[in-house]
Protein backbone atom coordinates (compact mmCIF):
# COMPACT_ATOMS: atom_id res chain seq x y z
CA UNK A 1 0.00 0.00 0.00
CA UNK A 2 1.21 3.51 -0.82
CA UNK A 3 0.73 6.51 1.45
CA UNK A 4 -2.62 7.47 -0.09
CA UNK A 5 -3.98 3.94 0.31
CA UNK A 6 -2.76 3.72 3.90
CA UNK A 7 -4.32 7.07 4.76
CA UNK A 8 -7.66 6.09 3.22
CA UNK A 9 -7.59 2.71 4.97
CA UNK A 10 -6.87 4.32 8.33
CA UNK A 11 -9.55 6.98 7.90
CA UNK A 12 -12.15 4.41 6.81
CA UNK A 13 -11.32 2.09 9.72
CA UNK A 14 -11.40 4.83 12.37
CA UNK A 15 -14.58 6.37 10.92
CA UNK A 16 -16.29 2.98 11.08
CA UNK A 17 -15.30 2.67 14.73
CA UNK A 18 -16.73 6.09 15.64
CA UNK A 19 -20.08 4.97 14.24
CA UNK A 20 -20.11 2.11 16.77
CA UNK A 21 -20.53 2.18 20.53
CA UNK A 22 -16.96 2.70 21.72
CA UNK A 23 -17.55 3.28 25.42
CA UNK A 24 -16.80 -0.26 26.65
CA UNK A 25 -13.59 -0.30 24.60
CA UNK A 26 -12.49 3.07 26.01
CA UNK A 27 -13.24 1.93 29.56
CA UNK A 28 -11.21 -1.26 29.09
CA UNK A 29 -8.29 0.61 27.51
CA UNK A 30 -8.22 3.11 30.36
CA UNK A 31 -8.27 0.33 32.98
CA UNK A 32 -5.50 -1.64 31.24
CA UNK A 33 -3.20 1.38 30.93
CA UNK A 34 -3.94 2.57 34.46
CA UNK A 35 -2.99 -0.87 35.78
CA UNK A 36 0.53 -0.31 34.40
CA UNK A 37 0.50 3.40 35.24
CA UNK A 38 -0.13 2.80 38.93
CA UNK A 39 2.95 0.54 39.14
CA UNK A 40 5.27 3.09 37.46
CA UNK A 41 3.53 6.49 37.55
CA UNK A 42 6.63 8.63 36.90
CA UNK A 43 7.69 6.46 33.97
CA UNK A 44 4.30 6.43 32.28
CA UNK A 45 3.54 10.07 33.07
CA UNK A 46 6.44 11.00 30.80
CA UNK A 47 6.32 8.10 28.33
CA UNK A 48 2.69 8.75 27.38
CA UNK A 49 3.23 12.35 26.31
CA UNK A 50 2.45 12.08 22.61
CA UNK A 51 5.84 13.14 21.21
CA UNK A 52 7.78 11.01 23.68
CA UNK A 53 5.54 8.02 23.00
CA UNK A 54 6.21 8.42 19.28
CA UNK A 55 9.97 8.43 19.93
CA UNK A 56 9.67 5.16 21.87
CA UNK A 57 7.59 3.60 19.08
CA UNK A 58 10.07 4.84 16.48
CA UNK A 59 12.96 3.18 18.33
CA UNK A 60 11.11 -0.13 18.35
CA UNK A 61 9.99 0.16 14.71
CA UNK A 62 13.51 0.86 13.43
CA UNK A 63 15.00 -1.90 15.57
CA UNK A 64 12.54 -4.58 14.43
CA UNK A 65 13.12 -3.58 10.82
CA UNK A 66 16.93 -3.67 11.16
CA UNK A 67 18.60 -4.69 14.43
CA UNK A 68 21.83 -2.99 13.29
CA UNK A 69 20.27 0.41 12.59
CA UNK A 70 22.41 3.18 14.14
CA UNK A 71 20.86 5.09 17.02
CA UNK A 72 21.82 8.29 15.19
CA UNK A 73 19.43 7.38 12.35
CA UNK A 74 16.48 7.12 14.72
CA UNK A 75 17.53 10.39 16.36
CA UNK A 76 17.64 12.14 12.97
CA UNK A 77 14.22 10.74 12.05
CA UNK A 78 12.59 11.88 15.31
CA UNK A 79 14.23 15.29 15.02
CA UNK A 80 12.98 15.70 11.45
CA UNK A 81 9.44 14.77 12.54
CA UNK A 82 9.65 17.38 15.29
CA UNK A 83 8.99 14.95 18.12
CA UNK A 84 11.79 16.25 20.35
CA UNK A 85 14.85 18.48 20.05
CA UNK A 86 18.33 16.99 19.62
CA UNK A 87 19.24 17.60 23.26
CA UNK A 88 15.92 16.22 24.50
CA UNK A 89 16.41 13.10 22.39
CA UNK A 90 19.89 12.57 23.84
CA UNK A 91 18.44 12.85 27.35
CA UNK A 92 15.55 10.55 26.53
CA UNK A 93 17.79 7.87 25.04
CA UNK A 94 20.08 8.13 28.09
CA UNK A 95 17.06 7.62 30.33
CA UNK A 96 16.08 4.43 28.50
CA UNK A 97 19.66 3.17 28.84
CA UNK A 98 20.08 4.05 32.53
CA UNK A 99 16.62 2.73 33.44
CA UNK A 100 17.42 -0.63 31.86
CA UNK A 101 15.06 -0.42 28.88
CA UNK A 102 17.70 -0.19 26.15
CA UNK A 103 21.12 -1.71 25.51
CA UNK A 104 23.66 0.21 23.44
CA UNK A 105 26.92 -0.98 21.88
CA UNK A 106 29.34 -0.11 19.09
CA UNK A 107 28.39 -1.02 15.53
CA UNK A 108 30.28 -4.10 14.31
CA UNK A 109 31.50 -2.37 11.14
CA UNK A 110 31.72 1.28 12.22
CA UNK A 111 32.99 2.12 15.71
CA UNK A 112 31.71 5.69 15.31
CA UNK A 113 28.13 4.43 15.33
CA UNK A 114 26.08 2.96 18.16
CA UNK A 115 23.44 0.29 17.72
CA UNK A 116 20.75 -0.53 20.25
CA UNK A 117 18.15 -3.08 21.22
CA UNK A 118 15.26 -3.08 23.70
CA UNK A 119 15.72 -5.13 26.85
CA UNK A 120 13.34 -7.79 28.11
CA UNK A 121 11.84 -5.27 30.53
CA UNK A 122 11.13 -2.88 27.66
CA UNK A 123 9.48 -5.61 25.61
CA UNK A 124 7.22 -6.59 28.52
CA UNK A 125 6.04 -2.98 28.91
CA UNK A 126 5.60 -2.71 25.15
CA UNK A 127 3.51 -5.88 24.95
CA UNK A 128 1.18 -4.64 27.67
CA UNK A 129 0.78 -1.25 26.00
CA UNK A 130 0.02 -2.69 22.56
CA UNK A 131 -2.52 -5.13 23.99
CA UNK A 132 -4.19 -2.25 25.81
CA UNK A 133 -5.21 -1.08 22.33
CA UNK A 134 -5.72 -4.41 20.57
CA UNK A 135 -7.93 -6.03 23.22
CA UNK A 136 -10.41 -3.13 23.54
CA UNK A 137 -10.68 -2.67 19.78
CA UNK A 138 -12.01 -6.22 19.59
CA UNK A 139 -15.05 -5.02 21.54
CA UNK A 140 -15.84 -2.54 18.77
CA UNK A 141 -15.33 -4.85 15.79
CA UNK A 142 -14.50 -8.50 16.61
CA UNK A 143 -11.21 -9.78 15.24
CA UNK A 144 -10.82 -12.34 12.56
CA UNK A 145 -9.60 -15.53 14.26
CA UNK A 146 -6.31 -15.23 12.38
CA UNK A 147 -5.62 -11.83 13.96
CA UNK A 148 -6.40 -13.16 17.42
CA UNK A 149 -3.89 -15.95 16.88
CA UNK A 150 -1.18 -13.39 16.09
CA UNK A 151 -1.60 -11.16 19.11
CA UNK A 152 -1.55 -14.21 21.35
CA UNK A 153 1.65 -15.55 19.76
CA UNK A 154 5.33 -14.88 20.43
CA UNK A 155 5.49 -13.21 16.99
CA UNK A 156 3.18 -10.41 18.08
CA UNK A 157 5.72 -7.62 18.63
CA UNK A 158 7.69 -8.41 15.49
CA UNK A 159 4.54 -8.59 13.36
CA UNK A 160 3.10 -5.44 14.92
CA UNK A 161 6.17 -3.28 14.43
CA UNK A 162 6.75 -4.47 10.87
CA UNK A 163 3.26 -3.13 10.15
CA UNK A 164 3.53 -0.04 12.34
CA UNK A 165 6.75 0.93 10.54
CA UNK A 166 4.76 1.29 7.30
CA UNK A 167 2.31 3.74 8.91
CA UNK A 168 5.16 5.59 10.59
CA UNK A 169 7.08 5.95 7.33
CA UNK A 170 3.93 7.20 5.57
CA UNK A 171 3.47 9.74 8.40
CA UNK A 172 -0.23 8.99 8.88
CA UNK A 173 -0.21 9.16 12.66
CA UNK A 174 -2.65 10.86 15.04
CA UNK A 175 -0.88 14.23 14.88
CA UNK A 176 -1.58 14.38 11.14
CA UNK A 177 -5.12 13.00 11.22
CA UNK A 178 -6.29 14.87 14.31
CA UNK A 179 -3.85 17.72 15.09
CA UNK A 180 -6.34 19.39 17.42
CA UNK A 181 -5.78 16.55 19.92
CA UNK A 182 -2.09 17.32 20.50
CA UNK A 183 -2.75 20.14 22.99
CA UNK A 184 -3.98 17.57 25.48
CA UNK A 185 -1.99 14.50 24.35
CA UNK A 186 1.38 16.18 24.92
CA UNK A 187 0.77 16.84 28.61
CA UNK A 188 1.98 14.76 31.55
CA UNK A 189 0.16 11.44 31.38
CA UNK A 190 -0.53 11.81 27.66
CA UNK A 191 -4.11 10.90 26.82
CA UNK A 192 -4.92 9.56 30.30
CA UNK A 193 -6.08 12.89 31.82
CA UNK A 194 -8.39 13.28 28.83
CA UNK A 195 -9.77 9.76 29.30
CA UNK A 196 -10.07 10.22 33.07
CA UNK A 197 -12.59 13.00 32.51
CA UNK A 198 -14.52 10.94 29.99
CA UNK A 199 -14.42 7.71 31.99
CA UNK A 200 -15.52 9.43 35.20
CA UNK A 201 -18.60 10.71 33.41
CA UNK A 202 -19.38 7.26 32.05
CA UNK A 203 -19.00 5.55 35.40
CA UNK A 204 -21.03 8.14 37.23
CA UNK A 205 -23.78 7.97 34.58
CA UNK A 206 -23.40 11.70 33.99
CA UNK A 207 -22.30 11.68 30.35
CA UNK A 208 -25.78 12.66 29.19
CA UNK A 209 -26.10 15.39 31.79
CA UNK A 210 -22.63 16.56 30.83
CA UNK A 211 -21.06 16.67 34.28
CA UNK A 212 -17.97 15.09 35.78
CA UNK A 213 -18.22 14.56 39.50
CA UNK A 214 -14.61 13.82 40.51
CA UNK A 215 -12.69 16.69 42.05
CA UNK A 216 -9.36 17.99 40.76
CA UNK A 217 -7.66 16.47 43.80
CA UNK A 218 -9.14 13.02 43.07
CA UNK A 219 -8.02 13.16 39.45
CA UNK A 220 -4.52 14.43 40.24
CA UNK A 221 -4.05 11.74 42.90
CA UNK A 222 -5.18 8.97 40.56
CA UNK A 223 -2.95 10.11 37.68
CA UNK A 224 0.09 11.13 39.70
CA UNK A 225 0.02 14.66 38.31
CA UNK A 226 -0.46 17.90 40.19
CA UNK A 227 -3.84 19.48 40.86
CA UNK A 228 -2.51 22.57 39.05
CA UNK A 229 -1.80 20.43 35.98
CA UNK A 230 -5.41 19.24 35.86
CA UNK A 231 -6.80 22.74 36.43
CA UNK A 232 -4.66 24.20 33.63
CA UNK A 233 -5.75 21.43 31.27
CA UNK A 234 -9.43 22.06 32.01
CA UNK A 235 -9.09 25.83 31.69
CA UNK A 236 -7.26 25.52 28.38
CA UNK A 237 -9.92 23.09 27.22
CA UNK A 238 -12.55 25.66 28.11
CA UNK A 239 -10.85 28.12 25.73
CA UNK A 240 -10.95 25.44 23.00
CA UNK A 241 -14.68 24.94 23.57
CA UNK A 242 -14.39 21.51 25.16
CA UNK A 243 -15.49 22.30 28.72
CA UNK A 244 -17.51 24.66 30.85
CA UNK A 245 -16.07 25.17 34.32
CA UNK A 246 -18.43 25.42 37.29
CA UNK A 247 -17.57 25.83 40.95
CA UNK A 248 -17.02 22.17 41.76
CA UNK A 249 -17.73 20.38 38.50
CA UNK A 250 -16.70 20.41 34.87
CA UNK A 251 -19.23 20.22 32.08
CA UNK A 252 -18.04 18.08 29.19
CA UNK A 253 -19.25 19.66 25.96
CA UNK A 254 -20.12 17.65 22.83
CA UNK A 255 -16.89 18.78 21.14
CA UNK A 256 -14.86 17.10 23.88
CA UNK A 257 -16.83 13.86 23.72
CA UNK A 258 -16.28 13.82 19.95
CA UNK A 259 -12.55 14.53 20.39
CA UNK A 260 -12.15 11.59 22.78
CA UNK A 261 -13.98 9.16 20.51
CA UNK A 262 -12.13 10.26 17.37
CA UNK A 263 -8.78 10.13 19.17
CA UNK A 264 -9.35 6.64 20.48
CA UNK A 265 -10.79 5.41 17.18
CA UNK A 266 -7.57 6.47 15.44
CA UNK A 267 -5.42 4.88 18.16
CA UNK A 268 -7.36 1.61 18.02
CA UNK A 269 -7.24 1.65 14.21
CA UNK A 270 -3.48 2.23 14.10
CA UNK A 271 -2.93 -0.76 16.38
CA UNK A 272 -5.27 -3.00 14.43
CA UNK A 273 -3.97 -2.00 10.99
CA UNK A 274 -0.36 -2.35 12.15
CA UNK A 275 -1.05 -5.98 13.01
CA UNK A 276 -2.71 -6.62 9.66
CA UNK A 277 0.06 -4.91 7.68
CA UNK A 278 2.68 -6.85 9.60
CA UNK A 279 0.99 -10.12 8.77
CA UNK A 280 1.09 -9.20 5.12
CA UNK A 281 4.83 -8.46 5.23
CA UNK A 282 6.96 -10.81 3.15
CA UNK A 283 8.63 -12.17 6.30
CA UNK A 284 5.30 -13.45 7.62
CA UNK A 285 3.19 -14.01 4.49
CA UNK A 286 3.83 -17.77 4.45
CA UNK A 287 2.95 -18.09 8.11
CA UNK A 288 -0.22 -16.00 7.79
CA UNK A 289 -1.52 -16.69 4.24
CA UNK A 290 -4.89 -15.03 4.95
CA UNK A 291 -3.28 -11.64 5.59
CA UNK A 292 -3.87 -10.35 2.06
CA UNK A 293 -7.57 -11.08 2.23
CA UNK A 294 -7.75 -9.26 5.56
CA UNK A 295 -6.18 -6.23 3.89
CA UNK A 296 -8.57 -6.46 0.96
CA UNK A 297 -5.77 -7.26 -1.48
Amino acid sequence: MNKTDLLEYLIETSSAMTRCDMDDAILLHFDLVMENYRQKPLFYKNLLKYDRFMVALSLLSFNYKDHLVPLSKVKAFCQERGYLSRNSLDSYFSFFFIAGYMQVRMHDEDSRQRVFKPTGAALCETTRMIKSYLLPSQLIVPYDACLKDVWESEDMLRVFFHGFAKLLEADVMLDKLLPEAKWIMNRDGGHLPMLALYVDSLRKDSIQAGYKVSTYIELSSRLGVSKTHIIRMVREGELHGYFKCHKNTVELLPAFLDLVRRTMAINFSVARISLKLGMGDSEFSDKYPRAKSLLGL
